[in-house]
Order: structure tokens, then sequence, then C-alpha cells
């Protein structure tokens, strides 16, 4: 048997309007493994890390070469449905044909069908909506590597209460991290670059503070939400001078925790660092791979959690069909944009 679908394709890597397009691709029934699932995808979110990858940013990080004659799909999340599973008796005990599931990781999610491992996969309940679910692991994985890369920098004995500081808080790494580090006893301090964005966040997501960083005395108002208390990490996602800046709030044998570039190229004055003794450390997904079987099913857990308790953490920004995919790039990297970009199979 033999399946034929549609696919967003590049043979090279480059800018997305240059090296895109949609090309028709087969998958043959002996070509999916013992521990594979064959899933139609219904939605696949378009995250600022699939185009660092495809127009091969230094953002993107290292990127395998496409040998020649053949396609690269990008994509590495989404929902769909189950449509042929492989023969690991494991996945056929809790999984079955037809069934809506998130997946991550999976090379190809921009395809109308994607080759996923069973372990990659996780169960949607019917009140969670394609929306939340195909954007829902990669973002809730991220903040979680990110608040375990803050625990691990805390001076020990840790002495409640812990505050953290946040750039870039409405985006939707940003949002998640806030939830979790509030369940988690810690008391976040929000920023974001205007006015406009810290009321329209705090109407959304009310609760702990939220400050512009357009405002000249922005430092001074993070200083008092302290109230005296200890600032030993903050959170980056912009990069460049939003580094110095957390780097001058923070108190004396900190961290400044980086997982973004957010921002514009421009670089980090490395001494800026040094007044405070500021130590920073760069994280990303990447090093969720090295986790256990075990522990990489706790953050689907916590995935699963978040999206049925706080829906309002995943916003859309858009959805777009299938065929308007360069539109929905471009909207990825619209200025002010909040929420999720989201690419949608046809019905």
């Amino acid at each position: 048997m033999e399946t034929e679908f549609r696919a967003i394709v590049h043979s090279e890597y480059g800018a997305p309007e240059k090296v895109l397009k949609i090309a028709k691709r087969q998958l043959k029934s002996e070509e999916l493994g013992v521990d594979d699932v064959l899933v139609k995808v219904i939605a696949r979110p378009i995250h600022h890390g699939d185009i660092q990858i495809l127009s091969a940013l230094p953002q993107g990080g290292p990127v395998a070469p496409i040998p020649e004659g053949t396609l690269r799909i990008p994509g590495f999340e989404g929902v769909g449905t189950i449509h042929r599973l492989g023969i690991n008796a494991k996945a056929a005990k809790r999984l079955s044909e037809g069934q809506r599931v998130a997946f991550f990781p999976a090379n190809g999610a921009w395809g109308e069908y994607v080759v996923v491992r069973y372990d990659s996969l996780l169960a949607v309940p019917n009140e969670i909506p394609d929306q939340i679910a195909a954007q829902m692991l990669i973002n809730t994985i991220t903040a979680s590597v990110l608040i375990k890369a803050g625990h691990n920098s805390l001076k020990s004995p840790i002495t409640p209460p812990v505050y953290i500081l946040q750039n870039a808080a409405s985006s939707g790494v940003g949002r998640l991290l806030t939830q979790i580090a509030l369940d988690r006893g810690v008391r976040p301090i929000r920023l974001v670059r205007s006015r406009q964005s810290a009321e329209k966040l705090q109407s959304a997501l009310p609760g702990p503070p939220v400050y512009s960083t357009s405002d000249s005395n922005w430092k001074e108002q993070v200083r008092g939400a302290l109230g005296g208390y200890r600032l030993e990490v903050a959170f980056d996602a912009i990069g460049g001078k939003a580094i110095d800046d957390l780097a001058e709030i923070v108190d004396d044998c900190s961290t400044v925790i980086n997982f973004g570039s957010l921002g514009s190229n421009t670089g980090t004055n490395i001494y800026s660092l040094i007044p405070n003794n500021v130590a920073l450390k760069s994280v990303s997904i990447m090093s969720w791979f090295r986790l256990t079987q075990d522990e990489k099913r706790k953050d689907f857990d916590l995935a699963l959690s978040l999206a049925t308790n706080h829906p309002e953490l995943f916003e859309v920004a858009h959805e777009y069909d299938f065929d308007d995919f360069q539109k929905a790039i471009q909207h990825v990297s619209r200025p002010g944009k909040t929420g999720i970009v989201l690419l949608r199979s046809p019905v």
C-alpha cells in the first residue's frame, strides 16, 4: 500500500521564499518501521526555530546537509490522527488507528502525513482543541528545560521567596515559563517591549508584575518589585543588549540564562557581566533529548496538564491554509506578533 501526499519541501537551505515549494511525496507500507506510526497531520505550528533552520541561520544551530537529489520537509511538531501503526506491540496497546495525537519530535511535520516513533506521540483528549494540541509540546518542553536550569543555578541553601526575571514574557515559551514557575512557588517578574504589550499581557494573564522596557525607569520598577529580596536568575529570549540589561539588574554571583535570539543581531558586551560576577548560561531544547524516556514522558504530562487547566497560555496568532505557507512564514516575523502561527492541512 502506498500513501501519496503533499509536503512543503526544500532541496537547499536559504530564504524561505526562494527555496520552499509544495511537492508530492509517496510513502510505501514497507518503509514504515517497527516502532513507527504514520500520522495524518491536522495542523502544525511554524516556530522561529523552523525558519532559522531552513534558512541555515546561526541561531538555528548546525544543519545536516541535504543529500543531492533528495528533499527535506521542515517541521517537528503538530497534531494529527493515526493513519497506520507499525507492528510494535507496545504501540498497539496504547494507540489505535484514528486516534488524535500530538507529536514531537518528528522530522517532516510540514507534510500532510508524517512518520513518528510511537513514543513521541501523546494522545489528546477531546476537550483540547487542535489549535492548542498542535503547539503544546515544544514550548512546554523548552519552558521545563529552562525552569530546571534556573533551579540548578540557585545557590544552596535555597531560601524562599525565589524571584526570577524574564524578558519576552508574552511569547509562547514566556507564558508557559511564568505558569510553571508560579506552580512551583517561584515569583516571576515579567518584561515586554512596550506598554501596550504590558497592558495586554496583564489583562490576559493577570498576576505577576509586568513592566515595559520602553519605560526609562523599568529597572527601578523591577528593583521595587523585588522588595529587597535577591534576584539570582534571569531568563533571556532576545540576546544582544538585552543580556547586558539583565546582567545589570541581577544580584552578585547570579545567572542569566539565554535561550533565544528574538532581537537584533547586535552582540552582547561580555564585560557587562563582570561588575556583578554574572554567569551567562546558554540553554536549548537539545538537552531534553538526553533525558530518559520516563523524564520525557513527565514533560508530555506537564504539557497535557497545562493545556487542560490553562488553555489561555496557548494563544494563536492566526491559522493559515496549507497552500498559504509563505504568508504564514511571513507572519511569524511580523513586528508585534503575539501567539503561535498555525498551518492547517486541507480537510
